[in-house]
């Protein structure tokens, strides 16, 4: 329940930050603004977060569950406020510590899930409880965007849908307090090993790199985020000129013809994808299970990053808002899948006194290869979003990429 709540207020932000951002009329973003959105979100975490990893192996998950929920519920509060009273620049800095904040949480539950789980039970729970949490958010941000027009299209509207973020968050913090002291961990013999947060650093990349299976897990999904990236802001500029006729229309010109009701059909399309995207989310979390049960989660994971070049191929074939929202689902489907196999990989393959710095550096990672994803896409992207020798890209990207994670899991399975 606290991941749930949680991440329904995650999504009612982001849809409000979208609303802000991206279909603001006088706020059109362009790919190198979206980018440098993404860069001013997602780089601090990135450098911050090692140092920070000790907090989830030196205190207890539960401790750090309650007060990171109460400090976003504070920060959506500052974020509404921001919105209405402030400077585009001060949402951003209040949604850059809100997003901070929520990227430690969901690490602590991450590692706090085989505490309360057998070891044979992590491929069911990751494909059931993270997706969940995933969908909710994608749910509540499609429902959110749904919404908008009720609460209204402007900064006031906005502001109305962060209030939601704050109550869903509290309620977050309070379930939290119902959790048991200790029953997260970790134990007290995990957290006497604790020297300096910079031996911490160490030791846990010294750990990841005596675990192999984990290790590969960990770029396996670091190089499927880096085209991940790319796919994501070019679906949030497609978005915006798809509902107006396709791959040649320029947003300028679609925020011109259209008025409202192209900002209207927009933000429909923009709910459209996202509410697909979670319909994948769903899918995995049902498929998963099973195909990891016959292939193993590495195998899984690995099919699964192949199967993505199926969504940059449907837009290339056939551009238009269909194909966008097709593509989402699919991928949505692949990436979910990828992502709870490798929780399961990392989670079975550390000891339980690394875990959360562990998971600490996945976020590192993922949060990296998105910003790296989104700095080429401002590099190659045009102002509508399409490009179909990028989307080609994207389907042999990834498929190069699955084929070499299955070449060095042969070549160590010989080893061994």
């Amino acid at each position: 329940m606290v991941r749930l709540l949680g991440q329904a207020g995650d999504g009612v932000l982001q849809a409000a930050l979208a609303s802000f951002v991206l279909l603001s009329p006088e706020r059109a973003a362009s790919p190198a603004a979206i980018a440098g959105a993404m860069a001013v979100l997602l780089l601090p975490f990135t450098i911050v977060g090692p140092w920070a990893a000790a907090v989830l192996d030196r205190f207890r998950r539960r401790q750090v569950l309650v007060v990171a929920s109460a400090a976003r519920a504070a920060l959506a509060a500052a974020a509404a406020l921001a919105v209405v009273a402030g400077p585009p620049v001060a949402v951003l800095v209040v949604a850059l510590a809100y997003l901070s904040v929520n990227r430690l949480l969901l690490a602590a539950l991450s590692a706090s899930l085989p505490r309360v789980l057998p070891a044979r039970d992590l491929v069911a729970a990751n494909a059931v409880v993270p997706t969940a949490g995933s969908a909710t958010a994608l749910a509540a941000g499609a429902l959110a965007l749904a919404v908008h027009p009720l609460v209204g299209l402007g900064d006031d509207g906005d502001a109305r849908l962060l209030l939601a973020t704050v109550l869903l968050c509290a309620a977050a913090c309070g379930v939290a307090l119902r959790i048991g002291r200790d029953e997260l961990g970790p134990g007290a013999e995990d957290v006497a090993q604790h020297t300096r947060p910079e031996r911490d650093l160490v030791g846990a990349l010294r750990h990841l790199r005596e675990r192999r299976t984990a290790g590969r897990a960990l770029l396996l999904i670091g190089a499927h985020r880096l085209g991940y990236g790319v796919a994501l802001v070019l679906s949030l500029l497609y978005a915006r000129t798809a509902v107006s006729g396709g791959p040649s229309t320029s947003a300028a010109a679609a925020g011109s013809t259209g008025g409202t009701s192209g900002l209207l059909a927009a933000t429909a399309l923009v709910g459209a994808v996202t509410l697909s995207s979670g319909l994948g989310f769903a899918l995995a979390a049902a498929l998963t299970p099973v195909a990891a049960k016959r292939l193993g989660p590495q195998r899984w994971a690995v099919v699964a990053a192949a199967a993505s070049a199926a969504a940059p191929l449907a837009l290339v074939t056939a551009p238009g808002a269909t194909a966008l929202v097709v593509a989402a689902g699919v991928l949505g489907l692949t990436a979910q899948s990828v992502k709870i196999s490798v929780d399961t990989l990392v989670q079975t393959g550390v000891d339980d006194g690394f875990r959360g710095r562990v998971f600490v550096l996945y976020d590192v990672l993922t949060n990296a290869a998105t910003v790296a994803a989104a700095g080429l896409a401002a590099l190659v992207l045009p102002v509508d979003g399409y490009s179909a020798p990028v989307l080609a890209a994207l389907a042999v990207w990834w498929v190069a990429v699955a084929a070499l994670s299955a070449t060095s899991s042969r070549r160590a399975t010989r080893a061994a």
